[in-house]
């Protein structure tokens, strides 16, 4: 995997304007999202420092890429890292929309599902089910909006080298691997050569 994997480059689209034409689905998730609290008092303090997520985005983000990815906790912090620099590198549009799908995703619990507690609080079993909500559901908006959490976690995960060998992938040959060129060219001829010949024959 060479160059930086980008949310652009897989077409991930959060932007208004395709929730909306996901019909009243994506009205009601934009309208929902609009008025959720974005604090981040009761959330956890990361170890490591942040480039654009706050406390609460990292937290939400990593917990649902490792129950997408069925991942060990211990690898949300790798994870969330790499999110983090993936989302910092976005336009602000792109990266406005995220944290508005973040929100929505954390506190789409009361909405969708009518449980007290947000995503974060849920017990592993709620938090697959809930997400399997969102890939299941017959509302366009919720689907793209899964569909951008499963790129995060596979992006945060399978773009870093750690990950190589679970899937098979001995990394890039690039500047490792000595290509030998089998291909031979013939040699150049000029123009009025090739015009001689054919006028001969």
């Amino acid at each position: 995997m060479e160059g930086r994997a980008t949310l652009e480059g897989l077409r991930v689209d959060l932007t208004r304007r395709r929730l909306l034409r996901t019909g009243l689905g994506g009205a009601l998730l934009l309208g929902f999202g609009a008025v959720l609290p974005s604090g981040c008092a009761r959330y956890s303090p990361v170890r490591s420092s942040l480039r654009f997520l706050t406390r609460k985005e990292y937290a939400v983000v990593t917990q649902a890429a490792v129950r997408i990815l069925g991942l060990p906790d211990e690898e949300r912090e790798r994870l969330g890292g790499f999110i983090d620099g993936l989302l910092a590198d976005l336009p602000p549009t792109s990266q406005s929309q995220a944290r508005l799908m973040l929100r929505v995703v954390e506190h789409g619990t009361h909405l969708f599902d009518l449980k007290p507690r947000r995503f974060t609080r849920l017990s592993p079993a709620e938090q697959d089910a809930y997400l399997r909500g969102w890939m299941e559901s017959t509302l366009g908006a919720r689907r793209v909006i899964f569909r951008a959490l499963k790129t995060l976690a596979a992006l945060g995960y399978y773009a870093q080298p750690s990950s190589f060998a679970s899937i098979g992938y001995d990394g890039p040959w690039l500047g490792r691997i000595e290509a030998t060129v089998r291909v031979a060219h013939e040699a150049p001829v000029d123009l009025a050569t090739v015009l001689a010949e054919r006028q001969a024959s």
